[in-house]
């Protein structure tokens, strides 16, 4: 199965017959060089689930038997510094005063 992994305005192709999760996720981080990805998938009618294991993407090629590719949507996970309490961090280091993750 084809997965087109999107990220704002980057898109990279992962080709896997049976992917599993962590997988995916190793790809993303190597890949796309994305720490904390949360996948969504969004269905034919509009309706968005997350994507949190293998079964999601288990379920999900079920559904798709007969389609090859999927867009898998990423939303970057953002975390507050608990030094400088800046709210949209998406990296390890705070954006503003650099501070480590805790």
């Amino acid at each position: 199965m084809l997965f087109n992994i999107v990220a704002n305005d980057s898109e990279k192709l992962y080709e896997n017959e049976n992917p599993t999760y962590d997988e995916i996720i190793r790809f993303i981080k190597q890949q796309m060089n994305i720490i904390n990805p949360l996948l969504t998938y969004i269905d034919d009618d509009g309706k968005s689930y997350y994507v949190n294991c293998t079964n999601d993407i288990n379920e999900i090629k079920k559904k798709l038997a007969i389609i090859k590719k999927v867009n898998l949507y990423i939303t970057l996970q953002s975390w507050t510094c608990e030094f400088c309490t800046y709210e949209e961090n998406t990296e390890e280091k705070c954006e503003v005063c650099g501070q480590i993750k805790k």
